[in-house]
């Protein structure tokens, strides 16, 4: 399991605010929540809740999950008064449907088998109202892998205050599950004395997805694809796709 979402959580909350512009990102999901007649989100990866308060403050009834109750403790200071909940996305239970569920930060990436993504569609189906939006994005797999060699490795340098960081980063092509490739980090952290020194290191098993793909599993699913379009963000080239649940 990866340690990016638990023992360094915070590292993550840090480092991201810099990789990622949420208010572009506020501004890109809100235009399409208002073009859907979206009032009530589930958002699925909520992670810190950069999103969340942004989303609130928008007058969208919001709930907010992830697997992860180190981020969920960091969103609940970052956006006091939303409302979290600690679930998987291939099992969660709400009381209440919702107009739309919006899977942010490419968090379907870590749904790595054929059986993780029916059982994340089907639990998203029945998490929907009738006729519900089904938003989110995905790496573009033909772009990743045309461009993939056996290794891909990465510096990052990043600060947020006073806090300065760097990450080492090796991409090693797998594909026993599909498009997959292993992601593994290592984090350091400046000191006193101006040195890099390690504060952590991560793995994880990532996966891209064809259009195709994404458009077979929501069909299969109980889902009609209504767009798909190309969406910014950092590192890996996305698509963003809208679906709706087709009544029963």
């Amino acid at each position: 399991m990866s340690k990016l979402y638990t023992n360094l959580a915070k590292v993550y909350h840090e480092i991201y605010q810099s990789l990622f512009n949420y208010d572009d990102e506020f501004s890109f999901y809100d235009t399409h929540l208002k073009a859907n007649q979206v009032k009530s989100i589930v958002e699925i990866g909520c992670g810190t809740g950069n999103l969340a308060k942004r989303l609130v403050t928008a007058s969208y009834d919001y709930i907010g999950i992830d697997l992860f109750q180190e981020m969920l403790d960091i969103a609940k200071e970052n956006a006091p008064n939303v409302k979290f909940v600690q679930g998987d996305v291939r099992d969660f239970i709400l009381s209440e449907t919702s107009d739309c569920v919006l899977i942010t930060g490419r968090s379907i990436s870590y749904l790595t088998t054929n059986h993780d993504v029916f059982k994340g569609f089907d639990c998203i189906n029945k998490s929907l109202k009738s006729n519900g939006i089904l938003m989110f994005d995905a790496i573009d797999a033909a772009r990743l892998f045309l461009n993939f060699k056996k290794e891909n490795k990465n510096e990052l340098l990043v600060s947020f205050g006073n806090n300065h960081y760097k990450r080492l980063s090796e991409s090693k092509r797998n594909m026993e599950t599909g498009w997959t490739w292993n992601w593994s980090s290592i984090y350091y952290k400046l000191d006193e004395e101006n040195k890099y020194q390690e504060i952590g290191q991560d793995f994880s098993i990532l996966r891209a997805f064809t259009k195709d793909e994404i458009q077979l599993f929501l069909s299969l699913s109980g889902f009609e694809l209504l767009e798909v379009l190309p969406k910014k963000s950092y590192a890996w080239d996305d698509n963003f796709f809208i679906a709706r649940k087709i009544s029963q």
